[in-house]
């Protein structure tokens, strides 16, 4: 009975580990949209309200509901501040906000390479330059919705299946 038990509590820890994996992507997925909406609304802020990037980002710390929405506060403080250019301010920011999330490399990249696609722009060729970076947004959101696809099933299957071989092994 003991070991009936143990066998059933392998196969539950395998699985759990593997629906941990497939949720670390569902995360990235959904980080990822975020991070479209930030730059759909930066974009909105920047080309038809005609207002600065610090104003934009005041506004889109107003949002609490977005996870980088202190990390916009705090760029925004420091920017007003004047002590330090935005690029720096942005990297530093941003790349403590985002040390605590699920993303990867290539997602942070698309965040942290914000300021160097503005330059000295003004208004619509700004909100032109945010085109790019949102484009490559949803492309990476589409082939993390495609990869979810096929590896949750994956990744499911052979925690089920290594379950069952660990605790045969062990019985």
């Amino acid at each position: 009975m003991l070991k009936l038990i143990g066998s059933i509590l392998v196969i539950a820890g395998c699985a759990g580990i593997a629906g941990a994996f497939c949720r670390d992507l569902r995360q990235r997925i959904l980080l990822l949209k975020q991070i479209r909406k930030i730059y759909e609304d930066m974009k909105y802020y920047i080309a038809y309200q005609r207002i600065t990037v610090p104003d934009a980002l005041l506004r889109l710390s107003e949002n609490k509901a977005l996870f980088l929405a202190d990390a916009f506060g705090e760029i925004y403080k420091e920017q007003r501040n004047g002590k330090q250019e935005f690029p720096f301010i942005w990297e530093q920011k941003i790349e403590n906000a985002l040390s605590e999330t699920a993303l990867k490399l290539p997602e942070k990249k698309l965040l942290l390479e914000f300021p160097s696609c503005l330059g000295f722009m003004k208004d619509q060729a700004q909100a032109g330059a945010l085109d790019e970076l949102l484009r490559e947004t949803v492309q990476r959101i589409e082939e993390l919705e495609e990869e979810q696809k096929s590896k949750n099933k994956m990744i499911m299957s052979l925690g089920l299946a290594g379950g069952i071989f660990i605790s045969i092994l062990l019985i």
